[in-house]
């Protein structure tokens, strides 16, 4: 694959139609719409509509589907593998033209003995070699939109603070999901064989970061270091205890492996976005019901 480059401003066609998996989804939803607003006949797609151990599922959810982007859900047990290697056999039977890939992290070069991980190192590898035009783009870090779950932006507003599992001193890159979207039907639209990448914003503290809320607030926010184990007991009552132990685990093997080499050279996109930008667009609120509230 090539690194991934500018975009030409050509717009798609209007009959170019394209399955988008988790459509419904903090990420997918967020891609659905960039996609709808850019021109794109978009196709949702989620667990009611197709079987992830299913290929002939997803080959019939696909139907004429010009192109797809490909998001593996929050599974983190031995299923994650098998969902990837179905998801290569159905798109090697859809045949859709184009393929984007989001594994929603940086992946590592190579598998870590983590399932929800190495799935996506799988499905990253092997993508190129079952469809025709394969193309991989994800974080180079975090997601801001982590920051507005129930959990966190509640917690932003009654006690000024957002908690989260990195040290308050870590630096690192934190993209909206605006941003993913648009990057993601740019490479629809791409003439280049095929694209790798990562977006990428200059990398912040955690420190850095609640300021930058604070700011566009208008309220003291502080950075709270939560261990992994802590944070997914935050995040069980909302996604489920296996699920939450599952990111506890990401975030547990994140924090004892070795730093990652670099990425390669020309293989980094900038996300135009800011933490403060961004920010400010939100919310800081709660319902009187206790609910959080998000612009």
């Amino acid at each position: 694959m090539t690194s991934l480059s500018a975009a030409p401003s050509t717009p798609p066609s209007a009959s170019l139609s394209v399955a988008v998996h988790g459509a419904t989804g903090t990420q997918g939803s967020h891609i659905a719409r960039r996609l709808r607003a850019a021109g794109y006949d978009v196709r949702p797609l989620d667990s009611r509509s197709l079987d992830l151990a299913d290929a002939d599922s997803i080959v019939r959810a696909y139907g004429s589907a010009d192109a797809a982007v490909v998001q593996l859900p929050l599974v983190f047990g031995p299923a994650a593998l098998t969902h990837a290697e179905t998801l290569l056999t159905a798109l090697a039977k859809a045949g859709p033209s184009r393929v984007v890939f989001n594994p929603g992290m940086a992946l590592p070069p190579e598998p870590v003995g983590v399932p929800y991980v190495d799935a996506r190192v799988l499905l990253a590898r092997r993508l190129p070699g079952a469809v025709e035009t394969a193309s991989v783009i994800g974080p180079a870090g975090m997601y801001l939109e982590n920051l507005l779950m129930p959990w966190s932006v509640r917690r932003v507003a009654q006690e000024g603070e957002l908690a989260y599992p990195l040290p308050a001193e870590a630096p690192a890159s934190w993209t909206a999901l605006d941003d993913l979207g648009d990057a993601v039907a740019a490479l629809l639209r791409e003439d280049a064989p095929a694209a790798v990448g990562l977006l990428s914003a200059p990398p912040l503290t955690g420190d850095q970061v609640a300021a930058e809320v604070a700011a566009a607030a208008g309220r003291d926010v502080r950075w709270v270091h939560l261990d992994p184990a802590e944070y997914g007991r935050l995040i069980a009552p909302v996604i489920g205890d296996a699920a939450a132990a599952g990111v506890a685990a990401v975030y547990e093997q994140a924090a004892a492996a070795a730093p990652p080499p670099p990425p390669p050279a020309g293989i980094l996109r900038p996300a135009p976005t800011g933490v403060r930008e961004w920010a400010a667009r939100q919310r800081w609120v709660v319902t009187e019901s206790g609910g959080a509230v998000t612009g």
